[in-house]
């Protein structure tokens, strides 16, 4: 049985582990029964162990994906996305995409990056719910991705256990902000979205390349930016008239690394 599920930019900004979107960068997995367990490149036995929570008998996975790992992109939520509901297909089981949304979660210790995964397109998402939200049509994605790595329990250590009061309540308008400005297309709201307190200053001290892209990218005219989950990867929300300018800065930016342009998964875990 196969499934699939797209990768995702989590937090944008000021949204941390609560906003995500999902990109058309996708994770396919097959499985079917075996004799013994078979999964090629299982590094540190991660599907392996996924798989045996949810199977009790042995099973040959297959993995497939255009999502680069380590980067920020949600590659590990979208392969436990797809291999929960592949697996559940191959016991015959309808799919439930409400319990492979709470297995993910668990799973990650978060829940953007699930919520997207599953059920695609832009997404809020709590403890044990999720909400779709809107995108203007007149903005689209760009992700610089730096040839460097950040593993992302290496990225939440360098939080720190709390912030004071008046950065918690900036950060509370930035999110409103992004909110509004991505559902209206408005790059005056998006703008003011700018400049996240809450994580994305641990990050740039961690991985310098990223400062140097989000300032990249804000000089050539993006509507909004800011690290892809834990990083090093970073989003820009454009229009037509700054495409062009902004993937310039960002190829020049980035290195050895490259610049993208996925479109929005309107569709989840499929």
């Amino acid at each position: 049985m196969r499934a699939s599920a797209p990768a995702s930019s989590a937090n944008l900004g000021a949204g941390f582990d609560s906003l995500a979107l999902a990109l058309d960068l996708r994770c396919d997995v097959t499985a079917e029964l075996a004799s013994e367990w078979e999964i090629a490149e299982d590094h540190g036995g991660f599907l392996r162990k996924a798989a045996e929570r949810i199977s009790d008998d042995p099973l040959r996975i297959e993995v497939r994906s255009d999502i680069p790992v380590g980067k920020g992109l949600g590659s590990s939520a979208a392969v436990l996305a797809a291999l929960e509901l592949a697996v559940a297909r191959l016991q015959g089981a309808p799919d439930r995409l409400d319990r492979v949304f709470e297995s993910v979660a668990l799973a990650e210790g978060h829940p953007d990056n699930a919520a997207a995964a599953v059920y695609g397109g832009l997404v809020l998402a709590g403890e044990g719910e999720v909400h779709r939200l809107e995108v203007h049509p007149s903005l689209s994605v760009l992700v610089a991705v730096p040839a460097e790595t950040l593993p992302t329990g290496d990225a939440r250590e360098a939080l720190p256990e709390s912030v004071p009061f008046a950065v918690a309540s900036r950060t509370g308008r930035r999110a409103v902000s992004v909110v509004e400005g991505l559902r209206t297309g408005s790059i005056d709201l998006l703008r003011g979205g700018l400049g996240d307190e809450l994580h994305e200053p641990h990050r740039v001290a961690m991985r310098p390349v990223i400062g140097k892209l989000l300032a990249a990218a804000t000089a050539a005219g993006a509507g909004f930016v800011a690290i892809s989950g834990a990083g090093p990867s970073v989003l820009a929300l454009v229009t037509d008239t700054s495409r062009s300018e902004v993937t310039w800065a960002l190829e020049e930016a980035v290195g050895n690394g490259a610049v993208l342009n996925p479109a929005i998964a309107s569709e989840g875990v499929r």
